[in-house]
């Protein structure tokens, strides 16, 4: 009896953990992050030629428009104003460049 109620236990601790990880590995501050790469072929002149990496990041469109973007040392803030007036914030990490798509509902 004692080692099946520490079997459920470890596996009951065990799946809590790996579902947040998962939560927090795919949403941060209303973004859903992906684990892929948008790569992007840049041009100046047949000489200046780059490959840029960016990560492709999800906002839901009924986050509403943006209306201001905010700075600090702890990385950048987007600033949403709702159809409602609900004023929503996503936070992002500065130093990582992004492409952002609007797509995504709220429940």
């Amino acid at each position: 009896m004692k080692i099946r109620f520490r079997v459920l236990t470890s596996v009951i601790a065990l799946s809590i953990c790996l579902t947040g990880l998962a939560f927090a590995y795919q949403i941060n501050f209303g973004a859903l992050m992906e684990d892929t790469v948008f790569e992007e072929n840049v041009s100046f002149g047949a000489m200046r030629r780059s490959t840029l990496s960016r990560r492709p990041i999800q906002i839901p469109k009924a986050y509403g428009r943006l209306i201001t973007i905010t700075t600090s040392n702890a990385g950048t803030t987007l600033w949403f104003e709702s159809q409602e007036g609900l004023i929503r914030n996503v936070n992002l990490d500065g130093a990582v460049p992004l492409v952002i798509e609007r797509k995504g509902e709220l429940n």
